[in-house]
């Protein structure tokens, strides 16, 4: 092994120390050595080469990982009754935390995508699944889920059909039930995000879709509030679009049930444009659906 990398194993390490004070002076160094150019080609190399005995982009992850969950139970054990300074503090710690993740994976992943997808996945899943972690992390999770995992091609072809449907459940999940920790707005963006990899990766249409489908329109309705509805309503479109033949009478009745909602949101809540033409799209495909080929009867429909 290198010096350089003998240097930067030596500071993971550290990084499991359970004295707090021993763990964070290493954050630092940690940094410099990630992004120092000799120990990025030396890391990218064992990455690219497999070498499994080397130090590479992986098993740095698993250490900062371990230094994570230290971190977190460190913040968890802590007392709950401080004062305002000491909540502040605690903040700006997690703050950093987060963000030396996001750190890492952009400077692993900035020349090629040299982390594992299933590394990156069983973490983002990790986090979100527990309610403490996610209230502490869901939302710097969800961005790199976003960013880093799903706007990349190569690991589309390497999450599994189960994983799909997985994140698709989880992430519907918290769009009914919002959490003040994570936006809204990116919950439905990674949705839409989903349900084209679920559509173009896989060949099954997860059922539970459709009630999804129903109860997020009823939410906006109720509500009167329209955060990510335009990337409901392009999910939905996708699905209709991509299963119009092989799905034609459950997506006619989806269609059907989710109308007087869709005309009730766009004459009493006045969206804006974007939404607007999403509709439009919407009503279009539903068209289509019911009147395959222009079709004015169900004989001619089914020739």
């Amino acid at each position: 092994m290198s010096l350089v990398l003998h240097e930067l194993l030596v500071c993971c390490r550290q990084l499991e120390n359970d004295k707090i004070t021993e763990r964070r002076k290493e954050v630092e160094k940690f940094k410099r050595l990630i992004r120092d150019s000799e120990t990025i080609n030396q890391l990218d190399h064992n990455s690219d080469y497999k070498q499994r005995k080397q130090l590479n982009w992986d098993a740095v992850f698993r250490f900062l990982q371990k230094y994570i969950l230290k971190e977190t139970d460190s913040i968890r054990l802590a007392k709950p009754n401080v004062s305002a300074s000491v909540q502040a503090s605690r903040q700006k710690k997690m703050q950093e935390i987060s963000g030396l993740v996001k750190y890492f994976i952009r400077c692993a992943n900035k020349r090629a995508p040299r982390l594992k997808c299933q590394e990156l996945l069983n973490y983002v899943m990790d986090i979100v699944k527990d309610a403490p972690s996610c209230a502490i992390y869901g939302a710097d999770c969800s961005s790199i889920l976003l960013k880093d995992v799903l706007s990349v091609r190569k690991y589309w072809c390497e999450i599994s059909k189960q994983q799909w449907s997985e994140l698709l459940t989880l992430y519907c999940k918290l769009y009914l039930k919002p959490s003040r920790d994570i936006n809204r707005v990116l919950v439905a963006r990674i949705i839409h995000t989903l349900i084209r990899g679920c559509c173009f990766q896989t060949d099954e249409l997860n059922s539970n879709l459709f009630c999804f489908f129903e109860k997020a329109l009823q939410c906006a309705r109720q509500e009167n509030a329209s955060a990510g509805l335009d990337h409901i309503l392009a999910a939905i479109n996708v699905v209709f679009s991509v299963y119009a033949v092989n799905c034609r009478m459950r997506i006619c009745k989806l269609g059907e049930e989710i109308l007087p909602t869709v005309l009730y949101i766009w004459t009493q809540y006045r969206p804006k444009e974007s939404v607007k033409e999403l509709i439009i799209q919407l009503l279009q495909l539903q068209v289509r659906v019911h009147h395959p080929k222009g079709a004015k009867t169900q004989e001619k429909g089914t020739q």
